[in-house]
């Protein structure tokens, strides 16, 4: 299998799990808004706010360490191990503090068994990322996507039935801990059957200067995305949160799961050159492109209904939110493979360049969203934010002949149209209509688009990707 074959099967398995992932957790959450109450779920979400906090820290940055690492050997993956489950007992003694600390909160009082709850997660999950990354890198890919859904099937799973059975929120709290530690034993019986090379023994301090700065980039990011819904909170109150929230649970999972798997899937084949192939960064960069805005257009414009006829009545403004959101998704999984990127050639000015930027971006615009009392102001912010990000991405691309940038944007301008097309004509057809009518009026419609964009297949520059690796017919 060639060297094209192998990554796009690669891409196409982590596209597939991701799939199925979101397929998971869209139809888990219909189940727990029917079987949770609203102040349960925000009990639990508060809880979950804190735990993402612990998870950034107790993964330490190690998966992307393997990842992006020139060779993977033996002591290195002991040693991203070893870091994995201290720093995860660490984050699971936080997470018990933290706990105490959430149970001083007279408003909140069921938010501290569900947060000890999930903190049992950290005893798992910084070990199992360490363990998946360095599969990844030994090329089985296969085995970890179906690794992955067992783990999220099986948490769900037993979640479900514990919600059924009357648990109350605390059935929510296990399914995360089960998952991590179902992926924990598969990963590990996986990896401990790798021959792996020995090689040069890599000290604590070296291992935790690279993977701590990653662990604090995306500490960082996860904060700033998390922002519009903080200052949505405070701002506009509970209710708008939760309108908030759901919208971008809606986006941010398909979202989520993209980037993680184009992450996980790229970041390996970049790192073998340092990122110093310039096709190799465009055609990345042009698949994402093809992806995210063609995909989240198609979201946008078919999101509303989806999104009505998932949570039932009461969640219109939510559904109003989706088109914003899904056109912030879409540029966010830009960023995110311009972050891999970055993170392929070793350059953390550019990463922490274009983070501050989309700091920035967010910030002037939930200011203006504050003042003007807007929901769909602060909605923006998830779109500016990633956007900004990227264009300092580009800018530095440029200035050091990383890829080249004209044709990047020739990219993108082509993908928008396509994506900008579903948007419009799957939200025309399905305005002023039920949920499900309205969806599948929108399906209906999509269907002709669809058949233009393969008429007209050769003149996308995904095609020509493909073409040029050998992937379509010569004919």
């Amino acid at each position: 299998m060639t060297r094209a074959r192998s990554a796009v099967r690669s891409v196409a398995w982590n596209y597939g799990g991701s799939v199925a992932a979101v397929v998971l957790q869209l139809g888990y959450t219909a189940l727990t808004s029917r079987l949770v109450t609203p102040a349960a779920f925000g009990a639990y979400a508060t809880a979950l706010t804190v735990a993402g906090v612990l998870s950034y820290l107790s993964n330490s940055g190690i998966g992307t360490t393997l990842l992006a690492a020139e060779r993977l050997t033996r002591p290195l993956t002991s040693l991203a191990l070893r870091i994995g489950l201290v720093s995860g007992v660490l984050c699971f003694l936080a997470g018990q503090g933290a706990a105490s600390a959430l149970g001083l909160v007279d408003a909140m009082p069921e938010a501290e068994p569900l947060l000890r709850l999930l903190a049992l997660q950290f005893l798992c999950a910084p070990l199992a990322a360490a363990a998946t990354a360095a599969l990844r890198r030994c090329g089985l890919v296969v085995a970890v996507v179906l690794l992955e859904i067992t783990g999220q099937f099986t948490g769900i799973a037993v979640s479900a039935t514990l919600l059924i059975s009357g648990s109350g929120p605390y059935g929510l709290a296990v399914a995360s801990p089960l998952a991590s530690g179902t992926v924990l034993a598969g990963s590990l019986w996986l990896l401990h059957r790798q021959r792996l090379p020995d090689g040069p023994r890599p000290t604590v301090r070296e291992l935790l200067g690279s993977s701590g700065f990653f662990s604090g980039h995306s500490l960082f990011q996860y904060m700033s995305s998390s922002a519009p819904l903080w200052v949505t909170g405070a701002r506009l109150g509970p209710t708008a949160a939760g309108h908030y929230s759901r919208a971008s649970m809606f986006t941010g999972l398909p979202l989520t799961f993209l980037a993680t798997g184009i992450n996980r899937t790229t970041t390996p084949m970049l790192a073998e050159n340092r990122g110093s192939s310039p096709q190799a960064v465009y055609d990345v960069v042009c698949a994402a492109s093809a992806v995210g805005l063609v995909g989240f257009g198609a979201a946008a414009g078919l999101g509303p209904a989806a999104l009505n006829l998932l949570l039932g009545p009461g969640w219109t403004e939510a559904a109003l939110l989706v088109p914003v959101l899904a056109v912030g998704a879409a540029c966010s999984l830009l960023a995110a493979v311009g972050d891999s990127v970055d993170q392929a050639r070793d350059d953390r000015r550019a990463l922490l360049r274009s983070q501050l930027c989309a700091t920035a971006a967010a910030a002037v615009t939930l200011g203006v969203a504050a003042l003007q009392g807007s929901l769909l102001l602060a909605a923006a912010a998830a779109v500016t934010a990633p956007l900004c990000a990227h264009a300092a991405q580009l800018l530095r691309w440029r200035r050091h002949d990383t890829v080249p940038v004209r044709d990047v944007l020739h990219a993108h301008a082509v993908h928008a149209l396509a994506g900008g097309s579903l948007l419009v004509g799957c939200r025309w057809a399905s305005a002023g209509h039920l949920p499900l009518t309205g969806l599948l009026t929108g399906l209906v419609t999509a269907l002709p688009l669809a058949g233009c964009a393969f008429l007209l297949r050769t003149r996308l520059p995904l095609y020509a990707v493909a073409r040029r690796r050998g992937l379509t017919p010569s004919r």
